[in-house]
């Protein structure tokens, strides 16, 4: 068996570089210094509270009065839907009632749209640098959780329908 001259001279090249010295490097090793723990004193957050400014307010409660109006045009596709839905009882897919229900669903799901908005405009209001002292982020989060609260009320009044109607 030959070996190649090339692999004989590469070892040969490798085996000579490891006899070199050693350069004084430092050691990349933690300093005993580094080891200590850092006591950093704790601070409270100073940041000011602010109250909400007016036209803000005016801004949420406008797109709380528009969530609470499409609540209730979904109270009132609810009815429609409920009583469309008990219509289709022990209806087979596709069949009239059935269809109606499946159409009255769809509407109800539509009804949501205007909820919808107020929620993506009270979110687009958290985006606004003008917004951001604490009483105007404090009062976007409150309309926020209540804007929440609806479309979540109505997510589940659309899927508990459409489990009834299967």
């Amino acid at each position: 068996m030959r070996i190649p001259h090339t692999l004989l001279i590469s070892a040969a090249t490798l085996a000579l570089g490891a006899c070199g010295s050693q350069v004084p490097a430092p050691s990349l090793m933690p300093r005993a210094v580094e080891k200590q723990p850092i006591d950093m004193p704790l601070s409270e957050a100073t940041e000011r509270e602010t109250p909400a400014d007016a036209a803000l307010q005016a801004q949420i409660a406008a797109q709380l009065s528009a969530a609470e109006a499409g609540d209730r045009k979904f109270a009132e596709q609810r009815a429609v839907a409920d009583d469309a839905i008990a219509g289709a009882a022990g209806a087979k897919p596709g069949e009239e009632n059935w269809v109606q229900a499946q159409e009255a669903i769809t509407a109800l799901e539509t009804a949501r749209t205007a909820v919808r908005d107020a929620a993506a405009a009270i979110d687009a209001l958290r985006l606004d640098p003008a917004n951001a002292s604490t009483g105007n982020r404090a009062a976007i989060d409150a309309a926020a959780t209540q804007v929440d609260g609806i479309l979540r009320a109505e997510a589940s009044t659309v899927a508990a329908l459409a489990a009834k109607l299967g």
